[in-house]
């Protein structure tokens, strides 16, 4: 219980710093921050995640993903503003899943994309 109320404290002080520079960037006038989502935690904690579509998503998404599935120890998220890398967890896995490029509206998931995944039929 003692290692549970350690690691539930450490994670109320990340929680709360987060919020401090929040607040100071707002004093500043400036709006706007990066808050981590799924596919962060998701990297950092060793799940499995399930990309749906993954045909759809803008260029932009996919071309950080490739950055992602490329890098096998760490990464750095420049959206947040500074160079705090982020420790890829071990059992962190991306399972992308699409239609067929043939069906109406869809398109095909660019090569450099493709070839970092195990395809299934």
């Amino acid at each position: 219980d003692l290692k549970l109320l350690e690691s539930q404290w450490l994670e109320f002080s990340e929680r709360t710093d987060e919020m401090e520079a929040t607040s100071s960037l707002m004093e500043r006038g400036f709006a706007f921050g990066f808050t981590e989502g799924v596919l962060v935690r998701a990297f950092r904690e060793g799940w499995w995640l399930l990309l749906d579509e993954i045909n759809l998503a803008p260029t932009e998404v996919l071309e950080r993903i490739t950055g992602l599935l490329d890098s096998h120890k760490g990464w750095i998220l420049t959206e947040r503003g500074d160079e705090r890398e982020i420790k890829r967890h071990p059992e962190f896995r991306i399972f992308g899943a699409m239609n067929p490029a043939t069906d109406s509206g869809k398109k095909s998931l660019p090569p450099l994309v493709r070839d970092r995944f195990t395809e299934f039929w």
